[in-house]
């Protein structure tokens, strides 16, 4: 781990470039949530006012305007998370991209990382579906154990603490990403027959973890600085919020570049045949066939 760590700090050092694909998917998250708020404020009020053909507006405060707002909100903003997610990982396979041609010591072309990126369109809307559906899974499942745990031993009040959040964030993101990390890892060797070796595995659950418990503690910091702040415009507020931010998910680049370089130590011994116990297992068994299979490869 320590090695993984040496190298990832080592390129993003030495290669600035790989915050870009971060920031970018950032500031279009940002942005992209603060049009979902307003636009989820406008059908809420649109279905809780009566509308009056010689003009006017009467509130309303029946139940079936709230539920056909619902009904309309819902699928929109699922639309608007499941897109938050899909910009991170194409800011992940991008990242990833950019590596592989820093390591063969090439030339990044953001051309060609593009149309990779078009060529996985499909895998990278499955993997940002299917990790949205398991992460909220286990956030919805461990905040409700949470609940009856603290309301059994009637200290409600710790929901809202910070320490009850760090365990929520460290338990969700701890059985998610390891349930997730194969098809992440094969989504960025766009191969998937990719053999995943469990240390593998365990080492990018822990890394995820730590990202995003620095992420947290970092946001609640700069969350506490922001409230003393004084600003004259909705501008500024929106400029700081959006710097905040970048600034609070920052670990997140380490993240992607640590994934990235596990991915790539996994294809390389997927390619040597030291990335499975079971292939190891059969070598041994069979070594005949397996020397064949090299020689016509």
């Amino acid at each position: 781990m320590i090695e993984l760590l040496r190298k990832t700090f080592g390129l993003v050092r030495a290669n600035p470039v790989l915050w870009l694909p971060y920031v970018v998917a950032e500031l279009l998250a940002t942005g992209l949530w603060r049009l979902w708020r307003i636009v989820r404020t406008e059908i809420f009020h649109w279905f809780a006012t009566r509308h009056s053909v010689l003009g006017g507006e009467v509130p309303t405060d029946s139940y079936s305007a709230f539920d056909k707002a619902s009904q309309v909100a819902l699928p929109i903003g699922f639309v608007a998370v499941l897109t938050v997610v899909g910009l991170f990982v194409l800011a992940l396979v991008a990242t990833a991209g950019m590596g592989d041609a820093i390591g063969h010591e090439q030339k990044i072309d953001g051309s060609e990382i593009l149309a990779g990126l078009r060529l996985r369109w499909t895998r990278i809307l499955l993997f940002s579906l299917v990790s949205l559906v398991t992460f909220g899974a286990f956030m919805g499942g461990g905040g409700a154990l949470l609940f009856l745990i603290l309301r059994r031993l009637h200290r409600q009040e710790l929901l809202t603490s910070s320490f009850s959040a760090l365990g929520m964030i460290t338990i969700t993101v701890g059985c998610a990403v390891w349930l997730l990390m194969p098809m992440a890892i094969r989504l960025l060797r766009a191969d998937r027959t990719v053999p995943i070796p469990y240390r593998t595995r365990n080492l990018g659950t822990f890394l995820a973890i730590v990202a995003c418990e620095a992420s947290a503690v970092v946001g609640m910091t700069l969350q506490r600085a922001e409230a003393s702040v004084q600003l004259d415009t909705q501008f500024e507020w929106l400029v700081l919020r959006a710097f905040n931010s970048v600034v609070a998910n920052a670990p997140d680049v380490l993240l992607f570049v640590a994934i990235a370089l596990l991915s790539q130590q996994s294809y390389e011994m997927a390619e040597n045949g030291g990335g499975s116990r079971v292939r190891a297992l059969f070598q041994t068994a069979m070594p005949m066939h397996f020397r064949e299979k090299k020689e016509t490869e």
